[in-house]
């Protein structure tokens, strides 16, 4: 099933939105993701303290970069007329999913082989 205009305007400004928030998002953590100073914290616990934070923080931006990187993509994939279609099976994926999830590259069936297969 294509999409219509409609819900390609919808999936565009979802698309759009998902990438200002993601984009603030990373804007905000930057500082938090800077080398603990050893002299910004006295005692050991917290210096261990703070650095698991850090790594905390630091693994949730490289979500938030992998997934810009696929906002991205799905917006090519508007572009050039293949979005809404698994780029697997290169069978449709279903609207809810993409409401949920709109820079999704796979339906919901080949994305758990996918993670499956990880």
């Amino acid at each position: 099933m294509d999409l219509t205009r409609k819900q390609l305007r919808e999936m565009q400004t979802l698309l759009e939105e998902l990438k200002v928030s993601l984009s603030d998002l990373l804007a905000k953590t930057e500082v938090g993701s800077q080398p603990v100073k050893l002299k910004d914290n006295a005692g050991r616990l917290s210096r261990m303290d703070e650095m698991h934070n850090q790594s905390i923080l630091i693994a949730n931006r490289t979500v938030i970069k992998n997934r810009l990187i696929q906002v991205g993509l799905a917006q090519q994939r508007i572009e050039d007329g293949s979005y809404g279609y698994c780029t697997r099976c290169d069978e449709p994926i279903a609207m809810l999913r993409l409401q949920a999830s709109p820079e999704a590259p796979r339906c919901i069936q080949c994305q758990s082989l996918t993670e499956v297969d990880a």
